[in-house]
C-alpha cells in the first residue's frame, strides 16, 4: 500500500514567536522577514521529513513555492505538484484551494506545516473526511492536531501504513489575534479534524483548568516571595493566566499573554521579544517563572518562543520556577520543553522537575526536552 499524502506549508508560520507578535495571521511584515531568509517553518518541516525512512511507500502531492516545493524536492520521495499559488505571498485562500485538490486526489492524509491559523483553514475544507496531521510551527498551537515534535512524523507514518493507528476527531481552536495582542483571549471552535492517535506523539488540544480561588494564587505567590525572592533581582515572567493571577496577588500588573521582565519587584519591560531578553540576560543571574499549558504540558516552545535557547545560554545562571494548581497538573502526563538547541538545565534532575503548587507544596513531574529547532 502506498500512502498518498497531501503536503502544504505555511511559509510564514512561527515567524512571530520570537518577535512577540502573538501570531502571523494578519502580519504582512512577516513576509519581509521570510523573503530576507527567516524560514522557521522550513526548518521544522525538514526535521519532520528527515525522520522518514526511504523504504516507506509514500507519494506526496505538494504545492509549488513557497508552500512546499523547495523542501520536498530535497528528498527522494515520489511526488507530484497539484497546486501552484498565483502570488509569492500566499494567503489562507491558497491553503483552502490546495486542500480542495487534495480531496480530489483522494489522499490518505493531509500533512500541513503551521499553527492554529493554518489548521483552521484546512478544517474549513477537509473537516473530518480524511486524516489530517500538523507539523508544529506556529505561535498558536492549542488545537489537537499537532505532533509533539516534527521528528516524530516517521513513527506516525510507519504505523499508518501498517494499520496500527486509530483516529478520532480533535477540536480545532483559534484566537482573535488582534484581541490576543491586547491581552484578551477570544477563542473560537472552528470545527474538527480526524487525527491519528498515538500516546506521546500527538499533543492533543489545550485543556482549560477550572477557575482557581484567590487563596491558591496567594499561596503560590507567598512561596515565590519568601523562597525564591522574586521581588529581588531579575525575573522573567512567562505567559498564561496562572502567572498573571499569581503576580497580581503581589500587586504586580503583568501582561496576560506576553513575556515581561521584573527587576526588584517592578515591571521594567512588558511583552518583550527574544532580542530584548537576550540583551537583558547577558551575564546575569535570572529566574524564569513558567506555567504549563493545560492538557499539553508545554512550558517553552508554544506561544513563548522568545524565551529561547539563545537567551538561556546567554545568562550567567538560570533558575526555572514552574507554578501550577494541582487541578491543572492532573490534566498533564509530562511537562515538555521544545527547544531549538541542546541545553542542560540544573533544575531538571533525572528527568524530573519540581512544580510549585502552594505554600511549601511541590509536586515532582517528569519533564521531556525535545529538540525541534
Amino acid at each position: 500500500m502506498t500512502l498518498k499524502i497531501g503536503f502544504l506549508v505555511n511559509p510564514i508560520a512561527g515567524l512571530g514567536g520570537k518577535k512577540a507578535w502573538k501570531g502571523t495571521d494578519e502580519m504582512e511584515s512577516a513576509w519581509d522577514f521570510f523573503e530576507e531568509g527567516e524560514k522557521y517553518s522550513f526548518e521544522r518541516v525538514n526535521k519532520a521529513l528527515e525522520s522518514l525512512s526511504t523504504d516507506l511507500p509514500l507519494m506526496f502531492y505538494y504545492c509549488g513555492n513557497p508552500m512546499g516545493e523547495e523542501i520536498i524536492k530535497k528528498f527522494s520521495f515520489d511526488c507530484e505538484e497539484v497546486y501552484s499559488p498565483k502570488e509569492s505571498r500566499t494567503t489562507a485562500l491558497d491553503t483552502q484551494n490546495a486542500s480542495k485538490l487534495f480531496l480530489e486526489k483522494e489522499v490518505d492524509l493531509v500533512l500541513f506545516v503551521g499553527g492554529d491559523g493554518t489548521a483552521r483553514d484546512v478544517t474549513s475544507i477537509i473537516d473530518v473526511t480524511i486524516p489530517v496531521l500538523g507539523i508544529p510551527s506556529g505561535v498558536k498551537m492549542f488545537s489537537g492536531c499537532f505532533l509533539y515534535r516534527p521528528q516524530d512524523l516517521g513513527d506516525i507514518l510507519d504505523e499508518m501504513i501498517n494499520g496500527d493507528l486509530t483516529y478520532s476527531p480533535e477540536d480545532i481552536m483559534d484566537v482573535n489575534e488582534d484581541l490576543f495582542r491586547e491581552n484578551k483571549v477570544q477563542a473560537t471552535l472552528y470545527g474538527h479534524l480526524m487525527v491519528p492517535q498515538k500516546a506521546g506523539l500527538i499533543q492533543g488540544g489545550k485543556v482549560s483548568s477550572s477557575v482557581n480561588s484567590i487563596e491558591v494564587y496567594e499561596s503560590i505567590s507567598l512561596e515565590l516571595k519568601e523562597e525564591f525572592n522574586i521581588l529581588q533581582g531579575i525575573t522573567v515572567l512567562g505567559t498564561g493566566s496562572t502567572v498573571f493571577h499569581v503576580l497580581k496577588t503581589l500587586e504586580v500588573e503583568k501582561t496576560l499573554l506576553g513575556v515581561d521582565i521584573l527587576i526588584d519587584g517592578k515591571i521594567q519591560q512588558r511583552d518583550v521579544d527574544e532580542e530584548t531578553l537576550y540583551q537583558k540576560s547577558k551575564d546575569q543571574s535570572i529566574q524564569i517563572i513558567l506555567t504549563p499549558i493545560g492538557g499539553q504540558g508545554f512550558l517553552l516552545g508554544r506561544g513563548n518562543q522568545q524565551i529561547s535557547s539563545k537567551v538561556l545560554r546567554n545568562a550567567k545562571e538560570v533558575k526555572i520556577v514552574i507554578i501550577s494548581s494541582e487541578q491543572k497538573l492532573e490534566t498533564i502526563d509530562n511537562l515538555e520543553l521544545d527547544l531549538d538547541e541542546p541545553l542542560e538545565l540544573t533544575d531538571i534532575k533525572n528527568g524530573y522537575i519540581k512544580v510549585l503548587t502552594g505554600y511549601h507544596q511541590y509536586s515532582l513531574k517528569r519533564i521531556n526536552i525535545m529538540l525541534s529547532g
